[in-house]
């Protein structure tokens, strides 16, 4: 029962923070809710799952949801004795290694964290990555740089953004994009770089018959893609006709991160004129991308600073440049105009730290 005191107390507590959005289930069996169903259901809906009980029949529950750890919500487990909370799934990117240790302390249990770098005491590059709220754009790297920190390694750290404070041990700045095992960016995963990086190659000794050259002769192999940690600091300026349909706005959009070498990961924000605020096209957009939609009337995206070419779509002339740069942010990519949709790119500033929150 002080489990269940506790947890409840620690859920009215998360009901009353504006930050959490909690949703609590009393139970599972006969004549009570079925927890497949609501694994199911609170798989797709939460960052987060807490299981009070077994975990091997938590384990059962979220096993045929496991998909990725770039993408699987955290999950942890607490006793019904209230003794240890136990991190089962994305201790790190989704943050189940820091609940459990919330949740530890609401019951007054141990945390049992098991991964290897918090074992050993070794910076988490996925921990610092989600606190600093950046998108892991190729997360199979990551168990890469963590081998080698796990090792006694080092690893060089490349990031177009400054950050501050002192590195974490083992971890080099370095001042060449080619050179990184970790590249912080809004052009991470893009085209900035990806040509120079496909051009170092290692060594690699082969056997005969698999190149058709002699056994031993060495060849030139890809070096190991580096870990693209992507920056939300991207404002996507869009304008579009009346009626234009999610899938217009998405093409343009994807075209214009192409031709800007921008990863779509980096886009923080859509904007647009505000008598486009209920377009569903564009609405779609957003919520299909998750990025939220700012809007600014014409009187406040005419007087924007920036190129103002000319636009047949609203009275405004040249509502996706206005707009991206309405929030403050650099104009980096300017208009393009595809199928009945125009998009242009800012970029505002984002800090960075190595230290914790």
């Amino acid at each position: 029962m002080r489990t269940a005191h506790a947890l409840s107390d620690c859920a009215q507590t998360g009901e009353d923070d504006p930050g959490w959005d909690v949703s609590v289930s009393r139970g599972f069996g006969e004549g009570k809710a079925d927890l497949r169903a609501w694994t199911a259901l609170a798989w797709e809906a939460s960052d987060a799952l807490l299981f009070v009980g077994a975990a091997g029949i938590a384990v059962r529950a979220i096993a045929p949801h496991v998909a990725s750890k770039a993408t699987d919500s955290a999950v942890v487990v607490i006793d019904e004795a209230g003794r240890f909370a136990v991190p089962l799934l994305s201790g790190h990117l989704g943050g189940a290694n820091e609940l459990a240790q919330t949740v530890a302390r609401a019951v007054g249990a141990i945390p049992v964290i098991t991964t290897a770098t918090d074992v050993r005491g070794v910076w988490a590059v996925d921990t610092w990555a989600r606190c600093a709220g950046l998108a892991v754009s190729n997360p199979e790297a990551i168990k890469r740089v963590s081998a080698r920190l796990l090792s006694g390694g080092r690893v060089a750290l490349y990031s177009d953004m400054p950050i501050s404070g002192q590195p974490p041990e083992g971890v080099d700045i370095a001042s060449d994009r080619a050179r990184a095992d970790i590249i912080v960016s809004p052009f991470a995963g893009a085209n900035a770089g990806a040509f120079v990086r496909a051009a170092e190659t290692t060594d690699e000794v082969v056997p005969a018959g698999e190149t058709g050259m002699p056994a031993g002769m060495r060849v030139q192999a890809p070096a190991p893609e580096p870990l693209r940690l992507v920056v939300p600091c991207i404002v996507a300026g869009i304008g579009c006709r009346r009626g234009a349909c999610a899938e217009a706005i998405g093409e343009a959009f994807l075209l214009a991160c192409g031709q800007a070498g921008i990863s779509p990961l980096a886009v923080r924000e859509a904007a647009t004129i505000d008598v486009k605020a209920h377009e569903e096209g564009l609405l779609a957009f957003c919520r299909a991308r998750n990025i939220p939609l700012a809007t600014y009337s014409a009187e406040e995206l005419s007087q924007v600073e920036g190129s103002v070419s000319p636009s047949d779509f609203v009275r405004v002339d040249n509502v996706c440049e206005r707009a991206a740069l309405a929030g403050g942010g650099k104009l980096i990519f300017p208009k393009l105009a595809h199928g009945g949709v125009t998009v242009a790119f800012s970029k505002v500033s984002i800090e960075l730290s190595f230290k914790e929150r």
